[in-house]
């Protein structure tokens, strides 16, 4: 007689699969007409964590990721920059933006949209013996004539192995976890 394994063990890795790998939340106004937003900007980060580069650490990947999804032009970084001082007299990414200044800010760089973010957590979390990234972000999609939110999403995450027991598709780098996380949260954003 020969064992096999439980009927119950494929449920069971599958369970652990999916332990700490949990969506991210979003929002979309149902009144959007994504179809609208032709260019886009992205706003510079905003960041509540300890290090203090990780706005702009998080905008880079965002904009790289927002490049892949193809859902609108995306207006070159160093431009955008210079038409938000221009709008904001030398500052660009304080926040709040007002719904005067965001008017402003889609006439002068030519979008309808912009994305803005928050990092709230931006860290190397330890876990025994290892440390393993934590990120929290927020997105949103503003309108630059109305100042509405348009769609948001946010999703906290810590790397480390998504198999707990075998160690399979481990994440161990900030970076590696932001794509993977921004690409998640990208994909909420109905496509136009």
């Amino acid at each position: 007689m020969t064992r096999s394994s439980p009927s119950w063990a494929p449920v069971v890795l599958a369970a652990l699969a999916l332990v700490g790998c949990a969506g991210p939340a979003r929002f979309v106004d149902p009144e959007a007409d994504l179809p609208f937003y032709e260019v886009v900007g992205v706003v510079p980060f905003v960041t509540l964590a300890q290090d203090r580069l990780a706005g702009e650490k998080a905008t880079n990947v965002f904009f790289t990721e927002l490049l892949g999804r193809r859902f609108a032009r995306v207006t070159e970084p160093g431009q955008f920059t210079a038409a938000m001082q221009r709008v904001r007299g030398g500052t660009s990414a304080a926040n709040p933006w007002s719904t005067a200044e965001l008017v402003r800010l889609g006439e002068e760089a030519g979008v309808q949209g912009v994305f803005m973010g928050t990092v709230r957590d931006w860290d190397m979390a330890p876990a025994g013996r290892e440390s393993f990234p934590l990120i929290s972000l927020e997105v949103r999609l503003v309108d630059t004539a109305s100042g509405r939110v348009v769609w948001s999403a946010s999703q906290t995450r810590k790397g480390g192995p998504a198999l707990p027991l075998i160690g399979w598709g481990e994440i161990h780098t900030l970076g590696e976890l932001a794509s993977d996380m921004c690409r998640n949260l990208l994909k909420t954003l109905p496509r136009k």
